[in-house]
Formats: C-alpha cells, sequence, structure tokens
C-alpha cells in the first residue's frame, strides 16, 4: 500500500470509528498524554489524534503521506482545535526535532518493508524529546493467524481466503525484529505486550455485513474484488452464532518505548 492506494480510496474510509476506551486506558497509564504535545504519524483518518486529544494532549500533530487521507482527518477533526495535520512519513516526517512528548505509530509499519523500520525508528528517535515515550501498535504473524470467533471476525477473512493470509503475513514483523530495531535506534526501556483491542459494537447483522463490503479500516480487504468481499460478508454472516450486538475484536502487539 502506497500513497497512490491512500490518495485513490473514499476520504472516509478511516474515518468515524470511536476508540476503544480501554486502549486509551493502557496509552495513558503508559504515556501520561494529559498536557503533552503528541504527533500521530500515519493519522489516516484521525480516529487515534481525536483518541490523544480526547486523553488531554495540549496539541495533536497528525502526519500522513496521502493528502487524501488528510482531507477526511480535518472533517472527522474539525470539533479539535488542538489537532492538525500536515504532509510527511514515518522515514520524513518534516517535523523539527525534539518536538513531541508522545509519538504514535498504529498499524503502519506493515506498511514499510524491513530494511525501511531503522530509517523509521530514527526518525521517530529524532522527533521525540529526550524523555518522549514511542508507541508502536501493529500486528505479528502470530497476531495475523488466530482463527476466527464470534469476535475475532478478521479471522474468518483468511479462513475463507487462504491466500489473503498469505499476502498478510508478507507484511508483517516479527517482535524480535521490531525489539532489535528499536535498540539499534537508541530506545530503552521497551515494554511489550498484546492487546485485545474493541473496535466496533454492530448492532445487527446487516450492520456489521454493511462494514464488510465498504471495507471500512480494512486494507487487507483491498487485495479482494467486489464480488469477493460480498462473498465474504454472506460467509462471515453464516459463521457468527452469537446474538447481536456484537462487539468486533482485534488483537494487537504494542510496543511503548522510551527515547
Amino acid at each position: 500500500m502506497n500513497k497512490e492506494f491512500f490518495n485513490s480510496i473514499e476520504k472516509e474510509t478511516y474515518t468515524k470509528r470511536p476508540v476503544d476506551p480501554q486502549w486509551m486506558e493502557l496509552v495513558q497509564s503508559r504515556a501520561n498524554v494529559s498536557g503533552k504535545i503528541a504527533v500521530d504519524i500515519g493519522a489516516g483518518g484521525g480516529i487515534y489524534s481525536v483518541a490523544l486529544a480526547k486523553l488531554g494532549a495540549a496539541s495533536v500533530i497528525g502526519v500522513d503521506i496521502s493528502e487524501n487521507m488528510i482531507a477526511g482527518a480535518k472533517e472527522n477533526c474539525r470539533e479539535y482545535p488542538q489537532i492538525s495535520f500536515q504532509v510527511g512519513t514515518a522515514r520524513e516526517s518534516n517535523l523539527p526535532g525534539g518536538t513531541a512528548d508522545v509519538l504514535l505509530e498504529r498499524a503502519l509499519i506493515h506498511h514499510l518493508k524491513n530494511h525501511q523500520l531503522p530509517e523509521c525508528f530514527a526518525e521517530a528517535k529524532r522527533i521525540l524529546n529526550e524523555n518522549g515515550v514511542f508507541i508502536v501498535q501493529d500486528r505479528t504473524i502470530e497476531d495475523c493467524s488466530l482463527a476466527g470467533s464470534n469476535e475475532h471476525i478478521r479471522g474468518f477473512f483468511f479462513e475463507q481466503y487462504p491466500e489473503l493470509l498469505k499476502k498478510d503475513i508478507a507484511r508483517r514483523h516479527s517482535a524480535d525484529t521490531i525489539n532489535s530495531y528499536l535498540t539499534e535506534a537508541g530506545f530503552q526501556h521497551v515494554e511489550v505486550l498484546s492487546f485485545w483491542e474493541n473496535r466496533k459494537i454492530y448492532n445487527t447483522l446487516d450492520e456489521l455485513k454493511q462494514e464488510i463490503t465498504l471495507r471500512k479500516g480494512r486494507s487487507i480487504l483491498f487485495e479482494l474484488n467486489d464480488e469477493q468481499v460480498q462473498l465474504l460478508a454472506n460467509g462471515i454472516g453464516e459463521r457468527v452464532t452469537k446474538s447481536f450486538p456484537l462487539v468486533e475484536k482485534e488483537r494487537w502487539t504494542i510496543w511503548f518505548a522510551r527515547a
């Protein structure tokens, strides 16, 4: 996925989803965002920029490679004057050194090749002040390979389309690789944990199926054509056995590293 991809999709694809309160509690407990300057690289539609603002950040700078995504983010965040956006990348943010107290890169590094990670983490180290906290959230191969269930809807994607799992795994980095590159970049006291994040509550099956067919916030589904995505939505409808409302959860790995 590159700039052209994110400029080509609907700018609302990565907007208007509430963030799990447990995620916010976790981040606040590790980074104490209140009153801080926070940077959200790979901000997309600004969902987590809003979360950082709600945690009390004095200012939030959202950075994204796509002008299209930034346009959607500005609309999504217009009620938060402390949030601003600018074009940049994880390897060239266009931010001055020592800007941030907290730096978030959520669901970003799987868009980078292995050899690009050192440059990404070096840029993060440069942006952060000497006491700053770097938060990396992404999936490992183990996270991606979990079976589908009434809560873990994502697992059904790969049960129906095993070739999709191969594509997803191919873009993932191991926890050991991330740990090594963080250390090489000069980060200390790296904490790694697994986290089940509540993604969304669906009140009806139709609501869940619509979320799938629209590919909302799911770049991996753009590997399928429209007919395949519709078949997937129908297949998930047959697999889900729990009554609604249904809470969808996703498994992530999160790194908290201090500059």
